[in-house]
């Protein structure tokens, strides 16, 4: 299959190209930047430039979009970041449509569903929707434009989607993205501190990420879909049910506390392709 991956020479869209390259697909790679031993050609393009995106999708099968300013802590500014994403994001889904490119992957984030708002303290309780999480959450970015930015781009895609029956449109809303860095830091006994309880303990593995998005570029079937592809962190000692009640006890439930097995419901993802991520990683209290 042709694939163009947007944000090639980003630290996930490296990742995704050379699994997609080792998969066999045929890649190219887009990215404001340019960097050496990629394994796939890169051109430079501005994603804020319709004009520029039309070459780069023309005869391609699936456009697998991970080009946008990453966080609100990268952009000039809140606005910029909202305003440059939404662009990026338009110029490129509409393109796609033009050209008959049926098979869209978007990197959405878990900002567009769990609240985090700017100016939020460390201590402030969580604003997750339930527990176990999975992608169906309803979109409740809050006041944060970066989160804003990703649903935007989820609500094109799900109109789009509507348009055009033929489209293969997916979110998939990432948490934060984690290396062997993760697994070396989570080695050691933490504090509570240490651990972001604001967003339900969740990460994925970069591997993790690249293997997911083939799949979808693989075996996603039309329509609109959206997931939350995710592990939450185990904690020693600790039981799932004993997780829930004594860190997240205003977090609303889907089913009894003693019938949650995991933090995050990733039976949609593997029941639709299969996907099944490494399995989570535990760390130790200190104190508890």
């Amino acid at each position: 299959m042709k694939v163009l991956v947007t944000g090639a020479t980003g630290r996930l869209g490296t990742v995704v190209c050379k699994e997609l390259l080792r998969r066999g697909h045929d890649v190219l790679g887009t990215d404001q930047r340019f960097a050496p031993g990629l394994g796939v050609p890169v051109e430079l393009a501005d994603l804020r430039d319709s004009r520029a995106i039309y070459p780069l999708l023309r005869g391609r099968d699936a456009l697998v979009h991970l080009g946008n300013i990453p966080n609100l802590s990268v952009g000039p500014s809140a606005q910029d970041v909202l305003g440059q994403n939404v662009s990026m994001n338009a110029n490129v889904f509409r393109a796609a449509l033009d050209l008959s490119v049926h098979r869209i992957v978007f990197a959405s984030s878990l900002q567009a569903m769990i609240r985090l708002d700017e100016g939020r303290a460390f201590d402030d309780p969580p604003r997750i929707p339930y527990f176990p999480l999975d992608g169906d959450a309803p979109a409740n970015p809050g006041n944060n434009f970066y989160g804003l930015s990703k649903e935007f781009g989820e609500r094109t895609l799900q109109v789009l989607s509507e348009h055009e029956p033929k489209l293969a449109c997916t979110s998939l809303r990432f948490p934060g993205l984690a290396g062997d860095w993760f697994a070396r830091r989570l080695s050691n006994p933490l504090p509570v501190s240490g651990l972001n309880f604001c967003e339900g303990l969740v990460y994925l593995d970069f591997a993790d990420a690249a293997t997911l998005v083939s799949l979808v570029v693989e075996r996603q079937r039309p329509g609109y879909h959206q997931y939350f592809p995710a592990q939450a962190v185990k904690l020693a000692g600790y039981t799932v049910e004993r997780t829930l009640s004594e860190f997240f006890p205003e977090i609303p439930l889907r089913r009894p506390p003693d019938q949650i097995g995991e933090l995050v419901d990733l039976s949609a993802l593997e029941r639709d392709l299969g996907f099944r991520p490494a399995p989570p990683l535990t760390v130790q209290l200190i104190g508890r």
